[in-house]
């Protein structure tokens, strides 16, 4: 059953339970016109003139402000529902109340570097314990080298975060390395630990070692990401 079909039987059931108990009769004595519907408890003179129909109500939106997101940008967290009201006479009874929709915006400062001739653009800065990894089936199990966060394979510029820290899909700019993207995740990533893709050997790897470099949580896609 499709969606339409199943909405309007899902409203029939609904109208259905509405009437119960309703007269459908009027007084022996009285004679109702042909055109006149059953009979609505809540509807002047208790005879419908019109035909019953259905009505849809706009949700309303409902704005927060999140001191967490950029200042500006837009968040929806509560997507709105259509609401269903049920018409006859001039008279309505709710059938379903629309639900609002709540939408966060953003308060929090964004600042704005200037590297090397680069502008970005950022609402968070910390300093990074980093790491190092590559493709290889030891540091990536058996899922091999690909992205938690969309399946693709990883490249120079992808890295691996906290993502109760730093969301994935999160653009970085990282002190020392360049503009990154966090799309991975690791079981020994947590707290403000990065781990960073390098397409090298084994021995490169270890050569990184454990470095500290500054991160700026950028606001947008830097011109010169080219992930």
């Amino acid at each position: 059953m499709n969606k339409v079909r199943w909405t309007m039987a899902l409203m029939g059931v609904v109208l259905a339970f509405a009437l119960w108990g309703h007269s459908w009769h009027v007084k022996s004595h009285e004679s109702p016109p042909a055109n006149v519907l059953p009979q609505w408890p809540w509807v002047n003179g208790g005879f419908a003139q019109e035909k019953p129909h259905f009505v849809s109500v706009p949700f309303p939106t409902k704005t927060i402000t999140d001191s967490n997101l950029p200042q500006g940008q837009r968040l929806v967290i509560q997507p709105g529902r259509m609401g269903t009201d049920f018409w006859v006479n001039g008279a309505n009874k709710v059938i379903f109340p629309p639900i609002p929709q709540i939408v966060a915006l953003g308060t929090a400062p964004v600042h704005v570097i200037t590297i090397n001739g680069v502008k970005y653009s950022y609402d968070r800065v910390f300093t990074a314990l980093t790491t190092a990894y590559n493709g290889q089936f030891s540091m990536n199990g058996p899922w091999g080298a690909v992205a938690a966060w969309d399946g693709l394979p990883l490249h120079q510029g992808d890295v691996a975060v906290d993502p109760q820290v730093i969301p994935l899909g999160t653009y970085l700019y990282i002190d020392g390395f360049g503009p990154a993207r966090a799309v991975d995740t690791g079981s020994a990533i947590f707290g403000d630990h990065i781990d960073i893709f390098f397409p090298e050997s084994a021995q490169k790897i270890a050569e990184y070692g454990i470095q500290f470099h500054k991160v700026y949580v950028l606001t947008s896609r830097p011109p010169n990401y080219h992930g």
